[in-house]
C-alpha cells in the first residue's frame, strides 16, 4: 500500500501536496527523496527503509541513501534489527531544531545589516566555491593568526584532521583559539572550548580582521578580508556563546 491509497487522493492531488511540501524543505536543506520520506515516516511513525520507500513512492535503492541523511539530520531515527527501523522524531523536537536554526541565521544576518553601505565598499565578501578550495582557505587563514582566532562549526572533526597541526603552530606563536563546537567531537589544541547543540554553518574569524561563514558541509563559503565584517561576526559569536561557560 503507498500513500495514494494511505490518504485516500488520486495522484494529481498528492504530487500537488509533494510539491507545495517539497518545496519548503527544500529550502531548508533537503531532497525530494527526503522530504518524501520525512512525510512518510511522521505519517506511519515508523518503518523498514522498503514500507517507506514503497509508502513514499521513492525507489528502494534511493530510500536508504535519503533515510540516512534525515537520520544526520536529526530528523528520524533507527532502531537496529533485520530490517533496520525507522523512527520519526517527535514533530515539536523538528520545530524548535529548525526555528533555532533560522533564529540564529536571521540573528547573523541583523548584525550585519547596512554594514556594506555605511562603509561604502563596492566589494567586501568573495566566494569560495568547492570544499578543497575551502579547506585550503581556511588552513591559509590559520596559518596567518597572529593574536586570536575564533571558530564556531558543526564540522570540527574534519577541519581537526585536515589542519590540526596548523593549530598546534599557532598555539605555539601565542595564538589565542576559540572553538565552538558540537559535544562529543575530538577537538584540535585550543584555548578555549564550549559546546553546543545544532551549530548551522561554520564561521571562522582570524585577529579580526578576516572572516569566513562557511556552508554546513563545507561545500562553499563567503570570505572576507575587510576588519569591520570580520569584528560584527566575531562580536556576534561571542555574544552567542552558551552560558555556562568553557570546557574545563
Amino acid at each position: 500500500m503507498n500513500i495514494l491509497e494511505v490518504l485516500n487522493l488520486d495522484l494529481g492531488e498528492i504530487e500537488r501536496e509533494y510539491r507545495k511540501i517539497a518545496s519548503v524543505l527544500r529550502n531548508i536543506g533537503m531532497t525530494e527523496y527526503e522530504a518524501r520520506l520525512l512525510v512518510a515516516t511522521v505519517a506511519k511513525t515508523h518503518g523498514s527503509a522498503d514500507e517507506l520507500a514503497e509508502l513514499s513512492m521513492v525507489p528502494r535503492t534511493s530510500a536508504y541513501k535519503a533515510l540516512q541523511a534525515l537520520e544526520k539530520k536529526g530528523l528520524v531515527f533507527s532502531t537496529k534489527g533485520r530490517p533496520t527501523i525507522y523512527h520519526a522524531v517527535d514533530i515539536e523536537e523538528m520545530r524548535r531544531k529548525y526555528l533555532s536554526e533560522l533564529n540564529e541565521t536571521f540573528n547573523k544576518l541583523n548584525s550585519i545589516k547596512g554594514l556594506l553601505s555605511e562603509k561604502g565598499t563596492p566589494e567586501l565578501v568573495y566566494t569560495i566555491a568547492g570544499k578543497a578550495r575551502v579547506m585550503t582557505k581556511i588552513g591559509e587563514m590559520i596559518d596567518t593568526a597572529m593574536k586570536r582566532i575564533v571558530i564556531s562549526s558543526p564540522m570540527m572533526k574534519e577541519i581537526r584532521i585536515e589542519h590540526g597541526k596548523r593549530f598546534s603552530e599557532a598555539i605555539k606563536r601565542g595564538v589565542e583559539i576559540i572553538i565552538i563546537s558540537e559535544p562529543m567531537v575530538k577537538l584540535p589544541e585550543a584555548t578555549r572550548v564550549y559546546r553546543k547543540n545544532d551549530l548551522l554553518a561554520t564561521d571562522i574569524i582570524i585577529d579580526v580582521s578576516m572572516a569566513i561563514i562557511a556552508s554546513p558541509g563545507l561545500d562553499l563559503c563567503g570570505f572576507s578580508d575587510n576588519p569591520f565584517i570580520a569584528k560584527h561576526l566575531e562580536t556576534f559569536i561571542l555574544n552567542s556563546l552558551p552560558k555556562n561557560g568553557p570546557e574545563v
